[in-house]
């Protein structure tokens, strides 16, 4: 791992160097914020804990139900279009998922969960600081998610199916930083509110099973925190 880090330093180095040497009067790299500029996005969001709140928008909101519901780190891809020099228009999947299989004494377990989410951001983008980019965006957002546990206990399996959706809105706060010519990191938080479906609820035990449904429900907090690449072209 240290060698290939070694490697991609050297070759960045190089790059950069005999960029400076053919363009000997480029004055550094600036913000691609232009009309027509676009670029495709790819997201990490690492920082989606229950402890950041309720609302995750942008990505999902989980079943209320945080006891039998787990919270994935999500990734995902997007594209950008600037419809003006300072309003740029962001549309994106995201996608996460997670899956445990632990055991203890006479019993085992499998848990797993999947969230998928749509969203659409329309940010507009201050004067540059450099090669810094800040904008103040609206975000609209679409989410689904599904855990399923199964336990077993001697012969004995007992199985839980969760799913559920919601639709979310909220305010963005980010920046692009570009670092080099058609390259940028950005990041993002969101602050929001979701609406949520009925969440349902089946639960198997042998030959016996029993379906429940939750209640609906509305929930503002705060939201996600996200790293992107951008790559422009």
């Amino acid at each position: 791992m240290k060698k290939l880090l070694a490697v991609l330093t050297l070759v960045l180095f190089a790059s950069t160097l005999s960029f400076a040497q053919i363009n000997k009067g480029w004055d550094g790299t600036k913000p691609e914020v232009y009309k027509g500029s676009k670029n495709f996005v790819f997201m990490y969001s690492p920082f989606v804990s229950p402890n950041l709140g309720s609302v995750y928008s942008g990505s999902f909101t989980e079943f209320q139900d945080t006891a039998t519901t787990r919270i994935n780190q999500l990734f995902g891809v997007g594209f950008q279009y600037y419809v003006t020099p300072e309003i740029a228009l962001q549309f994106g999947l995201n996608f996460g998922y997670s899956k445990e299989e632990p055991t203890w004494a006479g019993a085992t377990a499998s848990m797993s969960s999947t969230t998928f989410g749509l969203s659409v951001d329309a940010n507009y983008h201050f004067k540059a600081l450099y090669s810094v980019s800040p904008y103040l965006g609206l975000n609209a957002n679409f989410g689904m998610g599904s855990t399923t546990q199964e336990i077993t206990v001697g012969t004995t399996t007992n199985k839980i199916e969760y799913s559920g959706n919601s639709f979310g809105a909220g305010v963005n706060f980010g920046f692009d930083w570009y670092f080099t010519p058609g390259l940028s990191l950005g990041g993002k938080y969101t602050l929001g509110f979701a609406m949520n479906s009925q969440p349902s609820a089946k639960f198997t035990s042998g030959a016996s099973t029993t379906e429940l449904k939750a209640p609906k429900s509305t929930v503002f907090g705060t939201g996600i925190a996200s790293i992107m690449l951008n790559v422009h072209f």
